[in-house]
């Protein structure tokens, strides 16, 4: 899949969430590492994104192992921002 500016503007909606603390996460991830990304960092940050937020966050925290090993890295990059 390939990601344009429409699905980019569509990505960063997404991130706006429920629980503060992956807020936080999110909008420094946003800031620092989201225009980096490829298009298939976008497609996983998509999946991470339809998750709900208590399971987006346990990922985030290291409380829950990933399910998908392509997000290893992603989650990686929002716990250093």
């Amino acid at each position: 899949m390939q990601f344009d500016d429409a699905a980019k503007r569509r990505i960063r909606w997404l991130t706006r969430r429920g629980l503060l603390e992956l807020d936080i996460a999110l909008e420094r991830f946003m800031a620092k590492d989201f225009e980096q990304l490829d298009d298939d960092g976008l497609a996983s940050f998509v999946a991470l994104l339809d998750l709900p937020d208590q399971e987006f966050l346990a990922l985030v925290n290291q409380k829950e192992p990933p399910s998908n090993p392509k997000w290893i890295p992603l989650l990686d990059k929002i716990r250093q921002a």
